[in-house]
């Protein structure tokens, strides 16, 4: 929270509190920075194994497409729509969470009796029994890329978060307190020299009134 220098009164208990809270806020920052520095080898290391496993999957069903594809001329699209339609959505997933650097990232886990087996009856194409197994096979790399893209984009959201207070403290919260503080330190100071200007015209005074009462008293030649 930004300090208002007007509304601060220009006292030394302030100036202590405000000097306490301003090496906390310093501290805070610093914590804020290590972090941003965690988050981001966190989101490195996930988006490299993202980027490799990405490759691999889109791999796997390019091999799983072609299959389908090649079913698909030889049985027809009609009839090889209509094996599709011939299953009920099915697929459950058991969703989980796990702390990643005070992230809450997602766990995704296939249920394998939720897979539906579509009604391909004999003699059908050879090419679109494989497309089907190699897809049963890839679902749970699926959800495994589909984990990587959320963790990813919370780490991402983190980040930002992380950022937008390092932000504020910089160019906001830490300047108010740096301003505060000199404020109210060029205040006392102010007030200490005028208070030391006081004094000291207080002791030419008192110095002169001493002297001028020596020079009034009489000596004892005159007694």
């Amino acid at each position: 929270m930004a300090i208002d220098v007007r509304s601060t009164l220009p006292t030394k208990i302030n100036l202590i509190r405000l000097r306490r809270e301003y090496a906390t806020i310093r501290r805070i920052r610093r914590v804020l920075e290590e972090k941003r520095d965690v988050l981001l080898h966190y989101i490195r290391s996930v988006a490299e194994d993202y980027n490799r496993y990405q490759k691999e999957v889109y791999s796997r069903l390019e091999e799983m497409f072609t299959e389908f594809y090649r079913g698909e001329a030889s049985e027809g699209i009609q009839r090889t729509w209509a094996y599709a339609d011939s299953v009920k959505s099915s697929l459950r997933i058991k969703a989980g969470v796990t702390v990643m650097f005070t992230v809450r990232a997602p766990v995704f886990q296939l249920i394998p009796t939720s897979v539906a087996t579509p009604a391909i009856p004999p003699g059908s194409s050879p090419d679109l029994v494989e497309s089907y197994v190699m897809l049963r096979e890839e679902v749970p790399a699926i959800l495994r890329l589909a984990q990587y893209e959320e963790t990813i984009t919370r780490l991402i959201e983190e980040l930002k978060r992380t950022q937008r207070l390092i932000n504020s403290l910089d160019y906001v919260i830490i300047p108010s307190y740096e301003r505060a503080i000199k404020f109210i330190s060029m205040v006392l100071d102010e007030r200490e020299r005028e208070d030391f200007v006081r004094l000291k015209h207080l002791k030419r005074m008192l110095t002169a009134a001493e002297e001028s009462r020596a020079a009034r008293a009489p000596t004892p030649q005159q007694l």
